[in-house]
């Protein structure tokens, strides 16, 4: 009897130290520092323009591929990459993360909300990882009323070869398990950097 009572005991004051690590791991994520690291994995319409320096380096079917999607006022445009984030903790204990929601907003106008299911720790005392976060949405779509330069311009600006810059914000509310439970950071982190800055 006594055995299973210490036992009990362990497994209580096991439980209460698991769940005092999982609250202050939450918290100091909401203490991160976030910042745009990079954009990678850039597609648009299933052609790859990661590491063009320009659009007349495309291949020819490509480039009449682009082509026809800008010039059609109909059908669709996917546009897919991943968003890497720089995750900085000052804090002196370790920071996690069981996911997040996010917002992406490009110059007022938001693109795609949506939520990523993902575990990270990011080490204290300045400790840094690469969070990269894959977006996808029809571009067409969500900027229905805007004209087609300003799409070429956008989706050129992802590319870095684009003409005026492009301000984003990308807004993260953190998610956390803590005693088995799920719980949301209680605002939205905005994450500002312009693309294509000239």
């Amino acid at each position: 009897m006594k055995k299973i009572i210490a036992l009990i005991g362990f497994v209580v004051i096991f439980t209460a130290c698991d769940v005092a690590q999982q609250l202050a791991g939450a918290y100091n994520m909401t203490q991160c520092k976030y910042a745009y690291n990079s954009i990678s994995g850039l597609t648009l319409d299933g052609i790859n323009l990661s590491n063009t320096n320009s659009i007349s380096a495309l291949n020819p079917l490509s480039l009449a591929k682009l082509a026809t999607a800008f010039s059609s006022p109909s059908g669709t445009l996917p546009l897919n990459f991943n968003l890497n984030l720089d995750v900085t903790n000052p804090n002196p204990q370790t920071a996690l993360l069981n996911g997040l929601s996010y917002i992406l907003e490009i110059d007022g106008l938001e693109m795609t909300q949506g939520v990523m299911q993902r575990q990270i720790e990011v080490a204290g005392g300045g400790g840094k990882t690469v969070l990269p976060i894959n977006l996808a949405f029809d571009l067409k779509k969500v900027a229905s009323g805007q004209s087609m330069e300003t799409l070429k311009n956008l989706i050129f600006n992802f590319a870095g070869i684009g003409g005026n810059p492009s301000n984003v914000t990308f807004r993260i509310k953190p998610n956390f398990t803590i005693g088995g439970n799920t719980f949301s950071a209680p605002a939205y982190i905005p994450v500002s950097f312009t693309l294509n800055k000239k």
